[in-house]
């Protein structure tokens, strides 16, 4: 099987709806995906209809043991009207780092990149025109197997879908809310990481969430539930006396793609950013008396979403403004700025599909 890229373009070309807010993507004609060979090389590069994606089989370890990571980032129209990929070697690092949690085989990132280059080109005409229109792409590494024991994966499938982004779903406001009885992440799991098990165990608390009128699960540590983790899949921030406060990258939260921009464009403006455990109760009492100010949320879809409400033990704190604060707009339009290419890409993020050489995060 040779690992050259191959690009089939679909015989079948679909209608192109436009995204509206429903929870079911709309999903583009086509798909990468390739499988591995021998000693766990990659094979089979494909770009093709996305219903060619090979299928696994009943005792693929992904489906009996969840071993299976998965990240999504994003192509964007920029205001020259050519596309964008916003920092695809960090998503592939971190999809990477999870692999080895999962003793699944590492993907190369050039050989990603020139596939879902390849992709994005035949799919561009999804996005609509106007600039910050945006195309989800979700990488999936799923081990596939003939056993029925969990074991380091050497047979594995990985694809790369691409889904339209429903626009007014980056930035909502979010409210969340502490549960009782249901813990996320505990030290040395694998709360650092997206993979199956873990998003799925978060289905049932954030039906209990919505249940009580809540957006998101608000997460706290497992060990003794006092510190927060996360608000549902985004990072938290705060506005704590005037400082940006986010918890710190203990193992148990989620290594951010936007969470990490945040942080980086704020120490680059000269704004004081600082990582540490965050008390839920200095928190409430902070949203009480004033000094906590801001909170938002960061992800890859949500980009940055002011929190306005977080629920705890029957009591609602609510934040005075009741919607994005003026941190929390300044980095919000500072992201929305780079993505559309009408800001100063300092850090280099934003990829052109145009672009071949190796980049590495």
């Amino acid at each position: 099987m040779s690992n050259e890229l191959v690009v089939t373009p679909t015989a079948t070309p679909r209608t192109r709806p436009e995204a509206d807010g429903s929870t079911v993507p709309v999903l583009t004609d086509h798909a990468f995906f390739m499988r591995t060979g021998k000693r766990r090389t990659w094979q089979g590069l494909t770009v093709a209809d996305r219903d060619a994606i090979p299928a696994l089989r009943p005792t693929a370890a992904a489906v009996l043991a969840g071993q299976t990571v998965v990240d999504t980032f994003t192509a964007y129209r920029t205001e020259d009207g050519t596309v964008a990929v916003f920092r695809p070697d960090s998503h592939v690092k971190r999809l990477n780092n999870g692999a080895r949690r999962l003793a699944l085989p590492q993907v190369d990132f050039d050989r990603v990149w020139s596939s879902v280059r390849a992709l994005v080109e035949l799919d561009q005409g999804w996005l609509p025109a106007e600039a910050g229109a945006a195309l989800h792409l979700r990488a999936v590494l799923a081990a596939d197997g003939a056993g029925l024991a969990p074991s380091p994966a050497d047979d594995c499938l990985f694809y790369v879908l691409a889904s339209v982004a429903d626009p007014a779903a980056a930035g909502r406001p979010v409210r969340a809310m502490a549960l009782d009885g249901y813990v996320r992440a505990w030290p040395g799991g694998t709360g650092d990481v997206n993979d199956a098990g873990s998003l799925a165990a978060g289905v049932v608390p954030g039906e209990v969430a919505a249940n009580y009128g809540y957006d998101h699960v608000l997460w706290l540590d497992g060990p003794q539930g006092r510190f927060v983790q996360q608000i549902g899949h985004l990072n938290a921030f705060f506005v704590i006396d005037g400082v940006l406060t986010t918890p710190a990258l203990d193992r148990s939260v989620l290594p951010g793609v936007t969470r990490d921009s945040v942080v980086k464009l704020a120490r680059d403006s000269g704004t004081r950013v600082v990582e540490r455990p965050v008390e839920l109760a200095e928190v409430l009492k902070g949203i009480a008396d004033g000094t906590v100010t801001e909170a938002f949320a960061t992800g890859t879809e949500a980009g940055v979403a002011p929190v306005t409400a977080l629920g705890h033990q029957g009591e609602e704190y609510r934040f005075a403004s009741g919607e994005a604060g003026p941190v929390t707009g300044r980095f919000r339009e500072l992201l929305d700025g780079i993505h559309r290419g009408g800001a100063v890409d300092r850090f280099g993020w934003m990829r052109r599909l145009t672009e071949v050489a190796p980049i590495h995060a």
